[in-house]
């Protein structure tokens, strides 16, 4: 990194005041010998942030952040201190060259500013190619990816010739040692000084420093070549395990963001960000690493994984989940957002909507109910050795944090879950001791003591059609499952038939709501509102108001418990009926019954 002399630091300060740098960004009015105005370190609505000329200092008192010109820059833009220096420099009229000490680290910097310039070449060379080929305009039209967008983000191509950019960048006078250096060429192995091109027929996507200096490139097949995508080597301006993709757009409109979203490829930045969700990033063909926590947590205390639904994402997921375990601190965590199976962000934006997204994204796990969900669906609890396995081991990966108080927050969190799991005597394989559905409170059967059905089976229908119409998801990934459903309360079971329908023809891109005046107009109002019924929802609000993987989990134990406890109504039905009658027929229908449930207990 550069370093900079004292007296063109100090000439720097006499060119600029505070308030000339600090009003770039901060809208500023004077108050006496001060100016005030609202943080930029924090949303507010009463100005707490002031500024002093005649002192050459800044003070948050929202925030306790206090500093000078160039701590400004670095703590709203995020750069290093001699990054803020160039920058004010510049802003004050001085050529930052000037004040540069010329030692040993200035030669490797003018070394490094002569790889940027030919990255900047090279990126110009793929952007050309785009224009000239079908290929990579094709690919772009099925991914529906706007010319807007593609200009933004400068994607380019690179055809399938062996040294076309080899000879361009040569022909522009650039050195064959720095092509190789950046890996943006190869050595032929068979022919002495012949050199093929690194990237060959394929989408080229420019890799971008903060600062948005190109720094690397990306390459997508476009021949169904076996590696999907390809990076370039690291070098001494670029690390896969340091960088992000895209972040230089990700905090190009603000430096301190609500919400960073970090995502597995390209093709998902390139959707999100057309689609409106611009702070999202990707990590460079590599599992998530420390750095790039860190470096997500430089911008927005609470970054949202959003990995694919299939099982590799998922994987992928939790080991991004366990690495986060030993770097979180006080008020810097990570959410995670989780899409239906084998579902990516461009594939759910497509088929769904924003809206849509948006509301997944309000559903995201917390760092701990992420990890909590994870070990307990992946963990079999049918015996209480079992359990105690499971015990052992979610307490012993709290022991991964570093943060002494985090540590015992989570800890407390996994004991009250685990002595929650030890009240209701729950096994993944055996509902038949779910305390929430065979105890029904006395509010919830006030509205169902007219019926004649048992009151935990219709109440149980109730809240099954309840999560149906509240979360469109379930309809979608349980359709099957959903459509199987006996009810014992005919008008419910014609609504579910209403609901699997409703999705069934497509009409996928509407709201709950927009569901709910469906129903109603197909004449559900009465039983919609005995759905709603406020006491009924207050008192099974621990199963309803969840995030959307747990309510999925609640979802598929409610089924299994509501087609166990129809099993078992069959069963003593038919028992009666036998002793009752006594005949062939109903010893026949009796046998039937006793076996399937026999092979369910089995399964």
């Amino acid at each position: 990194m550069a370093r900079y002399s004292k007296d063109f630091i100090i000439e720097i300060k006499n060119r600029l005041k505070v308030s000339d740098v600090v009003g770039k960004s901060v809208k500023l009015t004077q108050r006496g010998s001060e100016y005030i105005g609202l943080s930029p370190f924090k949303t507010e609505k009463t100005p707490s942030f002031t500024v002093n000329d005649q002192k050459e200092f800044y003070h948050c008192f929202s925030t306790a952040e206090h500093g000078d010109i160039f701590s400004f820059i670095m703590n709203t833009k995020g750069f290093t201190y001699p990054e803020a220096i160039e920058t004010l420099a510049i802003q004050a009229g001085l050529d930052p060259e000037e004040g540069k000490i010329k030692n040993d680290t200035y030669k490797i910097e003018q070394k490094n500013e002569n790889l940027f310039i030919l990255l900047e070449e090279a990126k110009n060379f793929f952007k050309k190619n785009l224009a000239k080929f079908e290929i990579p305009k094709t690919y772009l039209d099925e991914r529906n990816v706007d010319k807007e967008i593609i200009n933004k983000f400068e994607i380019g191509y690179a055809n399938n010739q062996n040294s076309d950019l080899y000879n361009y960048l040569k022909d522009k006078g650039h050195k064959v040692d720095n092509m190789l250096t950046l890996g943006l060429i190869k050595k032929s192995k068979y022919k002495e000084n012949e050199y093929y091109d690194f990237f060959r027929n394929r989408l080229i996507f420019p890799i971008k420093d903060y600062r948005s200096r190109v720094i690397a490139f990306g390459g997508r097949e476009l021949d169904n070549s076996e590696i999907k995508y390809i990076n370039s080597s690291d070098s001494s301006i670029f690390k896969k395990s340091f960088n992000l993709y895209n972040l230089s757009l990700a905090i190009e409109e603000r430096r301190n963001l609500k919400d960073i979203y970090l995502v597995e490829g390209y093709m998902d930045v390139v959707s999100m960000y057309q689609y409106g969700f611009k702070s999202v990033v990707a990590p460079l063909g590599t599992a998530v690493t420390k750095f790039q926590i860190e470096a997500l947590w430089r911008y927005c205390k609470n970054p949202t994984i959003i990995f694919d639904g299939d099982e590799a994402g998922q994987k992928a997921a939790l080991r991004a989940a366990r690495l986060s375990l030993s770097l979180i601190k006080p008020e810097y965590s990570i959410k995670f957002c989780s899409l239906p199976k084998d579902m990516d962000p461009d594939d759910f934006l497509k088929k769904k909507s924003t809206d849509s997204f948006k509301k997944l994204l309000n559903q995201s796990s917390t760092l701990s109910e992420f990890i909590w969900n994870s070990e307990f669906n992946n963990t079999d609890l049918t015996s209480p050795e079992k359990k105690a396995g499971f015990e052992k081991k979610i307490m012993s990966i709290s022991n991964e944090i570093t943060d002494k108080i985090i540590r015992d927050y989570y800890k407390k969190e996994f004991s009250e879950k685990i002595n929650e799991l030890k009240k209701i005597n729950y096994t993944k394989n055996n509902f038949k001791n779910f305390k929430n559905f065979s105890k029904p409170s006395h509010e919830a059967l006030k509205s169902v003591r007219a019926n004649n059905l048992p009151p935990e089976s219709l109440i149980r229908e109730k809240i099954i059609i309840y999560m149906l119409i509240e979360n469109e998801s379930l309809v979608e990934k349980y359709i099957e499952e959903i459509g199987d459903i006996k009810f014992n309360d005919d008008n419910l079971g014609k609504m579910c038939a209403r609901i699997v329908d409703f999705f069934a023809n497509n009409n996928k891109n509407l709201e709950n709501n927009e569901l709910k005046t469906y129903l109603e107009g197909q004449g559900f109002s009465n039983l919609i509102r005995s759905v709603y019924n406020p006491s009924l929802l207050e008192t099974y609000k621990i199963l309803i108001n969840k995030n959307q993987l747990e309510q999925e989990n609640s979802f598929k134990e409610l089924l299994k418990i509501h087609s166990s406890s129809l099993t078992n109504e069959s069963l003593n039905k038919a028992s009666l009926d036998f002793e009752k009658k006594m005949d062939q027929k109903s010893f026949e229908n009796f046998v039937k019954l006793k076996m399937e449930s026999l092979n369910k207990d089995n399964k």
